[in-house]
């Protein structure tokens, strides 16, 4: 009851526009007066939930993504995207996939993605003649590969809440990001192909446009592996990558001699905002998941899905159809925080991998960036592109189905999540030491 209570007040003061941060502090700490519980217990919960040395890795990773956008790299990924692609027909809208591929490895968050991306893509592919609404709607749609592709702001949290490794979830988002970046791009060939939206004449292939953008991003590109690499060989845990990641992106914006004083002072006092969220959003989470567990509401529902024999499939199929719903009206990092203390019991009990897990629910919410009311992805392209709400909302429609069709096939097969860090880690699911 008291949970049911404290989760009503959340989504009554959101729909009241209290920020989310506030939001979730009110919502607890009325939930505990309301229980009788003693409001000592949360900042003492708070405080504990952040005393993590993996929770350490997020700033790093923030401030490397920082470094590579204030030094201009996401251009240079864009340009050698349209380089690989842009002779084909809708060439422009296939570029801003693999280009989102490739800063989703850099950023590992849909925000940042949404933001850069859609910088540049507002500005050349309305020129070339795509449509203003669709390609905002693109944008939005390829910012989702930010927390699904390693390394993962969101990864990290699931991480460190379900109890897992890491390392092992930054590998299992590799698979499905290459099956959501194939959904969007078969999308994009039905739609050009099929004249649902107007293909702008193709530019010219060039082998030496494609040499010379591989040469200037190719430092870029390498970033993502090598934070890998060093997790998987097991010399650096997440904290130490990010570390590296960092030092690296230094090191990339010293060979491409773009960084600037100026840059550093922005990718700084970005880093120190955003963590300062995080931090305080998974603090203030942790205080409302010990409801939860103090009031036995996963218990609850674990029994309650017994009661109705429900199986892995049955189980991720309506878990997907809740989270589906919860993303339309919360926030991405909260909704994962609310959700996985109530979900994940069950889904061990029922024998789902919870690495698996995570990534579905993690792709799941950040469907929900795309989807009214809630969705910010459609605020941040609305400031960059000006396009209606109304029309931003409708061109988002064929890409909302294409993530869904995406989501089933991921949630359904398993194997793409798990092949990976099957193959190259060993069978476990504790985080490492």
């Amino acid at each position: 009851m008291i949970s049911a209570l404290t989760i009503g007040l959340f989504l009554l003061f959101m729909m009241l526009c209290v920020p989310v941060s506030i939001a979730l502090g009110l919502a607890t700490i009325i939930g505990m007066l309301v229980g009788g519980y003693d409001l000592m217990m949360l900042p003492q919960q708070m405080a504990a939930s952040v005393r993590s040395i993996e929770l350490m890795a997020i700033p790093f990773f923030l401030l490397a993504a920082a470094l590579m956008n204030a030094m201009g790299i996401t251009q240079r990924i864009f340009d050698f995207a349209t380089a690989l692609v842009g002779g084909l027909r809708g060439g422009l809208a296939y570029s801003n996939v693999i280009a989102g591929m490739i800063f989703s490895g850099i950023s590992g968050a849909a925000v940042a993605d949404a933001a850069a991306l859609g910088a540049i893509s507002m500005k050349v592919m309305p020129r070339a003649g795509y449509p203003a609404p669709f390609s905002a709607a693109l944008v939005i749609a390829v910012a989702t590969l930010g927390p699904i592709i390693p390394p993962s702001i969101m990864m990290v949290v699931y991480a460190i809440t379900a109890d897992v490794s890491i390392g092992r979830l930054f590998l299992a988002g590799i698979g499905p990001g290459f099956v959501i970046a194939a959904a969007l791009m078969i999308l994009i060939w039905i739609m050009v192909r099929f004249g649902i939206i107007s293909s702008p004449q193709r530019t010219k292939f060039s082998w030496r446009f494609l040499l010379s953008t591989t040469r200037t991003t190719i430092l870029a590109i390498l970033a993502p592996a090598v934070i890998l690499v060093g997790m998987i060989s097991g010399w650096a845990t997440p904290t130490e990558a990010g570390v590296v990641a960092v030092v690296y992106s230094l090191f990339v914006g010293i060979a491409y001699r773009t960084i600037t004083l100026a840059g550093l002072r922005t990718a700084i006092a970005e880093t120190v905002e955003g963590t300062a969220l995080i931090m305080y959003i998974v603090a203030i989470s942790s205080a409302l998941s010990h409801l939860f567990v103090s009031e036995g509401s996963a218990a609850q529902l674990s029994k309650l899905m017994a009661a109705h024999s429900l199986d892995q499939m049955s189980f991720l199929l309506l878990a997907n159809v809740l989270l589906l719903i919860l993303g339309c009206f919360i926030e991405t990092l909260p909704a994962l925080l609310i959700a996985v203390p109530l979900l994940l019991p069950t889904a061990l009990s029922l024998g789902v991998d919870p690495t698996h897990f995570g990534v579905v629910v993690i792709f799941n919410l950040v469907i929900g960036m795309m989807t009214p009311p809630m969705g910010i992805g459609l605020y941040i392209l609305i400031a960059i592109s000006k396009v209606p709400f109304g029309k931003l909302v409708m061109a988002c429609v064929p890409f909302i189905v294409c993530l869904l069709v995406a989501l089933i096939v991921i949630t359904l097969v398993p194997s793409i999540t798990m092949w990976l860090p099957d193959l190259l880690m060993q069978q476990q699911s504790l985080k490492p030491k």
